[in-house]
This record gives structure tokens, C-alpha cells and sequence, in this order.
């Protein structure tokens, strides 16, 4: 038997077990324990951002849910930054980037399931370094999914191979599909582009069809009857929006309300430029030379509005800004009308591919080659957006810059929207004037160059 001397302390200590249990079990004592999740709001981080398990997920549900109180140390401002008239742009918006490439692999995923072989109509062989940045981000998006491309065409009757073209899609059917290319020419604008892909869906009644995003412009009601009764006609066609206007009208067009046509059966998604499939590449800023201060990328179309920049001499000049900044060195252009070095000389550089991938490079090294940016373009912003570059957009005649921008980076501190050319040069005077200042606190003697 055990001694007195060796019982009492075993006593003891199951009493203060029994204790301690019998005070875990009551209310007080449980709602004063943390929920699970607490401590990451207490942090500041997103709630649940650690729970990724089944387990995770069911231990929560055990626990006494925790009442947050707002964060409103970090709320988010009631105007979007990139309209904010009183701070510049600064450099870098990689998490902006990151989640828009993210959310185009999630949506393509299921667009693209099943699909293993592809042709793509709507090729364009033009020097707009925004066509060669869609159309190699393109072939990262399909060599990610797995697919072969096969054959490209921009039009059924011209500079086109249809029956090599139909040929690829049968042989490798049913993991064939159509891919049409995206950009801002599903309009009735120009009237170019989309008659070649009216005519190309009642070509192919057999074929899936996919679009990758573009912005969407109709007016005229005998255009749009044409799309209506083309696309409705297909039995497996998938149309993408870029910007939430397009995707309104997609909606009104095709879906639950559709007129004329079955509805819902054209499927419609909403999703970035496929160009963010290039992801973040500051590498493009920071190892590109420096040639100019200002970069302003303008426009030279019928689409210019907002942009009118025609006050500047295309070319490289000096810009006053005033105040303390004074004079800046400017280089403006339009890159669509911008030779890229190197493919057209002879031997002319061989393939739809390399010639895409050499134009958009050169874009982003044009966007690279200054400290500011100034641009009417839909992918200078993109594209400055995606190298970090600080740069003012200002929209064009069909809205489509401000509409994207609307709907995907308007929070991004790299970004400034202006109304017209006179306020974009005042944010660039914001711009150089903060610079100044931390060059002065550094001690580089306030050097803007």
C-alpha cells in the first residue's frame, strides 16, 4: 500500500485536474478562448488564409465564432487610387498582376478541358506591340493547358490555308477546337475582324469554338443580327468579355433574356487581357537602359480622345513641366507604326510565334526604356501595369481603356487616370517632384535624370 507521504501529492494533483476540467467546461471560460482564425484578423491578414485542409475547415466549425471588429486602420478608400488627383504613381503593382493571371488560368481551365489540339483564327501581323503581347500570351496560356497549336488564320478567304485549316481540326477531332484570338475588334467599327468571324462559326457547325477576351463595341442592329444569328446557330461556342460593359452586353445578347436566339446556349465569361498571362516581369523595368524621362505612348488613329496629345512633336524633345522640376526629356510614339528591329530585315524572321514574341518584347522594353509613362493605348497601360512602370491612362474615343480599367486595376498604385493630356503631364510633374525629394533625402543631390 502506498504511504500517506506518497499519496497526497497523487491527491493533489488529480484535484487540480479535475479543477482545471471543470473550469475549461464553462461558458466563461470557453467564450474567452481565441476562435479559430482570430489571431490572423489580429494580425491584419485575411481570415482563413491558413486553413486549406478538409481538417482545418471542420475544427473551425467546433469553435465559438469570434466577433471581428473592422479593420479601419486599413479600409479601402471610397475613390479607387489610380483616381486619386493629389498623389503620383509609384512603381511596382505585382499582386494586382498576379491575381488577374491567376484568374485567367482558373477560367480557362474549364473553357479549355478536353482540348488538346488548336487552330487559331484571328492572327494579326501588324508592328502594334499590344497585338504581339496577346498573341504570345496566348501560346503561354495553351502551352500551359497542355494544347498544340496547329494552324492561324485571320480570315476565311485571305492569306488563309482553309482547307489545311480544316484538315488539322478534323484529324485531331474530337480534342480539336477554335480558338479565337482576343483584342478590341469585336466591333462594328472597323468591320473588318468580325464579319471573317461570322463567317467562320457557320463555317465550322462541328468544331468547339473559344474566345479569348476582348472588348466588345456594337451599334448597328443589322451587324449585331448578323452576330446573333451566326454565333446562336453553333452548338459549342464560348464567347469571353475583358471588361464588364462587354460582358453586360454578351449578357443581353446571349443570355437569360436573349432575343431571337436560344438562351444561354452561346456561353459568355468575363475575364482579364489575356497579355496578363505574361505575370509580373519588373525584369523589363529595371534592367531596360534608361533612354528618356517620359515615355508618352499616344495614339495616331480615329480612335484618339482623351489622349490628344497632338500639342507634343512625335519624337524625342524636352518637356517643361515647371516648378521644380523643370525640364524633362520626353520620347513620344506610337508603337503600332514602331519597326521592331531585326524581322524585317533579309533574311525576313520565319514564324507567326517568333515574330509575336520579338514585337511584344520590344514593347515592354519601349515601356521599360523611361521613368514615367503617358499612354492612350489599352496595353501600354497593360502592359506598364505588368513591368510595374508608374504611367497615366487616358481613354480612347470607344472607352474601352477606361472600361477595363474600371473592372480590373483600378486599384493599382502604378496607375493614374487622366482626362486629358495637360492633367496626365501634372501627375508627371507629382511624379518627378517625389522623386526629387527622396534623391535630396538619399543625398543624390536632387538629380532628376
Amino acid at each position: 500500500m502506498l504511504s500517506t507521504k506518497r499519496l497526497t501529492p497523487i491527491l493533489l494533483a488529480v484535484f487540480l485536474l479535475l479543477a482545471t476540467l471543470f473550469f475549461l467546461n464553462t461558458p466563461e471560460a470557453i467564450s474567452s478562448l481565441p476562435a479559430y482564425g482570430e489571431e490572423h484578423y489580429a494580425t491584419g491578414e485575411k481570415a482563413g488564409a491558413a486553413a486549406g485542409s478538409q481538417q482545418q475547415t471542420d475544427a473551425a466549425k467546433t469553435q465559438t465564432p469570434a466577433v471581428v471588429k473592422p479593420d479601419t486602420t486599413s479600409a479601402k478608400p471610397a475613390v479607387a487610387i489610380s483616381y486619386d488627383k493629389t498623389t503620383p504613381p509609384t512603381v511596382g503593382c505585382e499582386p494586382i498582376v498576379h491575381d488577374l493571371q491567376q484568374r485567367i488560368i482558373s477560367s480557362y481551365q474549364t473553357q479549355l478541358k478536353g482540348i488538346r489540339y488548336a487552330n487559331v483564327f484571328g492572327y494579326l501581323e501588324t508592328e502594334n506591340k499590344g497585338d504581339a503581347a496577346i498573341w504570345s500570351a496566348q501560346q503561354i496560356l495553351m502551352s500551359m493547358m497542355g494544347i498544340n497549336f496547329l494552324e492561324a488564320c485571320r480570315f476565311t478567304d485571305k492569306d488563309c490555308d482553309i482547307n489545311k485549316f480544316r484538315s488539322q481540326l478534323e484529324a485531331h477531332a474530337p480534342h480539336s477546337a477554335i480558338l479565337i484570338a482576343g483584342g478590341g475588334n469585336f466591333n462594328d467599327f472597323y468591320w473588318e475582324d468580325q464579319p471573317s468571324r461570322i463567317k467562320m462559326v457557320s463555317m465550322f457547325p462541328t468544331i468547339p469554338i473559344r474566345s479569348f477576351p476582348q472588348s466588345i463595341h456594337m451599334t448597328h442592329p443589322d451587324r449585331i443580327n448578323l452576330t446573333k444569328s451566326s454565333f446562336g446557330s453553333h452548338p459549342d461556342l464560348q464567347l469571353a468579355a475583358r471588361d464588364q460593359r462587354s460582358y453586360n452586353w454578351l449578357s443581353d445578347t446571349f443570355g437569360q433574356n436573349a432575343v431571337d436566339v436560344e438562351a444561354n446556349k452561346v456561353r459568355h465569361i468575363l475575364t482579364p487581357d489575356i497579355a496578363f498571362m505574361w505575370g509580373s516581369r519588373p525584369d523589363f523595368r529595371l534592367n531596360t537602359k534608361k533612354t528618356h524621362q517620359v515615355l508618352i505612348l499616344a495614339r495616331d488613329d480615329w480612335e484618339v480622345s482623351a489622349g490628344n496629345s497632338s500639342s507634343i512633336p512625335m519624337g524625342e524633345g524636352v518637356l517643361d513641366l515647371g516648378g521644380e522640376v523643370g525640364n524633362v526629356t520626353y520620347n513620344k510614339v506610337d508603337w503600332k507604326f514602331t519597326n521592331t528591329p531585326g524581322i524585317n530585315d533579309s533574311p525576313r524572321e520565319e514564324g507567326k510565334n517568333q515574330r509575336a514574341w520579338a514585337k511584344a518584347i520590344q514593347g515592354f522594353e519601349m515601356l521599360g526604356s523611361a521613368d514615367f509613362v503617358v499612354t492612350d493605348r489599352l496595353h501600354g497601360h497593360i502592359m506598364a501595369t505588368i513591368i510595374g512602370t508608374p504611367h497615366v491612362l487616358m481613354d480612347s474615343k470607344l472607352g474601352k481603356n477606361v472600361d477595363f480599367h474600371d473592372t480590373w486595376t483600378k486599384d493599382c498604385g502604378a496607375t493614374r487616370v487622366a482626362g486629358d493630356i495637360e492633367e496626365a503631364k501634372n501627375f508627371a510633374k507629382m511624379f518627378f517632384e517625389n522623386k526629387l525629394k527622396e534623391e535630396k533625402k538619399s543625398g543624390d543631390g536632387g538629380n532628376v535624370a
